[in-house]
């Protein structure tokens, strides 16, 4: 068996960031909070609740605590609520997610229709949506607006999109409207995780994507790979069995943005004892990385 791991997997800069904030700010507190999950990753938010990073859903019920702006931003409206109640605001924002919010509102200012491609659901979609205006809207991927002939059109995306999407959409539009700007606001750590584990997939019988199932880049991932091979897309090393790895000569894995080293390696080597292998890895570093021969 022959078992890799695409470059890049596992936590961002951004996420990386925002925990190791929202762990220096819970230092010698009782609790600190978030609004929302700080990272799409339930056992790691679990791992956080043990270490006082509380999860709040609702702004208005935080008053005079501290409290961690997550990654994925929140609404303009949260965040001034937040400020108005006494609360000591630690933004653990991602900063491309935050220059999205600045583009938004530079966009308005110079007269242009916003349009932001991405899952309207995703709370980082909803933060982006709080900054623009009634003309604001959301495109899904796929989705062909219509009507928008004579209009000023800014397009923008949420981060974690794929960028084929993005040009996909600019090229439906760009013949509609009278003038069309674009800004390619998809995090670069995003685009290199997609290109690594496409690369790996195309080369595997088997990959395994690991990460939240609520996590958008991580749903990304596995819906790219399914495209090359066979995919499967869990949490925990827990959901493998014999039966899902025995008979693949080549296994990939893969890790979303919100995914921790350690659940990394524990899927690793579960598929190791299913392989009858005896020497377990001890670190992510001796794990097989996968790199294209270009690279």
């Amino acid at each position: 068996m022959i078992l890799r791991l695409a470059a890049s997997s596992g936590f961002c800069f951004g996420v990386r960031r925002a925990i190791q904030m929202a762990l220096d700010a819970s230092k010698g507190r009782t609790a600190v909070y978030t609004i929302g999950e700080l990272i799409h990753n339930p056992q790691y938010v679990q791992e956080l609740e043990e270490q006082g990073i509380k999860v709040a859903n609702d702004a208005n019920a935080l008053q005079g605590n501290v409290v961690i702006i997550r990654s994925h931003g929140i609404t303009r409206e949260d965040l001034q609520t937040l400020v108005a109640n006494g609360n000591i605001v630690i933004d653990a924002t991602c900063p491309y997610v935050a220059r999205t919010h600045e583009l938004i509102q530079t966009a308005i200012q110079d007269g242009y229709e916003v349009f932001i491609l991405g899952d309207a659901q995703h709370p980082e979609v909803i933060g982006m949506m709080s900054y623009g205006n009634l003309q604001t809207r959301v495109i899904a991927p796929g989705e062909i607006p219509t009507g928008l002939k004579g209009k000023r059109i800014c397009l923008i995306s949420q981060t974690t999109q794929k960028v084929e999407n993005l040009k996909k959409l600019t090229c439906d539009i760009l013949d509609q409207v009278l003038e069309l700007k674009v800004y390619n606001s998809i995090c670069l750590a995003t685009t290199q995780r997609q290109n690594a584990s496409a690369a790996l997939a195309k080369d595997s019988d088997l990959m395994i994507v690991i990460g939240g199932l609520r996590s958008s880049n991580t749903k990304m991932l596995a819906s790219l790979c399914s495209q090359y091979c066979q995919t499967l897309h869990i949490e925990t090393e827990d959901e493998l069995t014999k039966d899902s790895v025995l008979g693949k000569a080549r296994i990939g894995l893969s890790a979303g943005a919100s995914t921790p080293e350690d659940r990394i390696l524990k899927v690793y080597n579960k598929i190791l004892k299913i392989n009858g292998e005896e020497h377990l890895a001890t670190s992510i570093h001796n794990i097989p990385l996968f790199k294209e021969e270009s690279c």
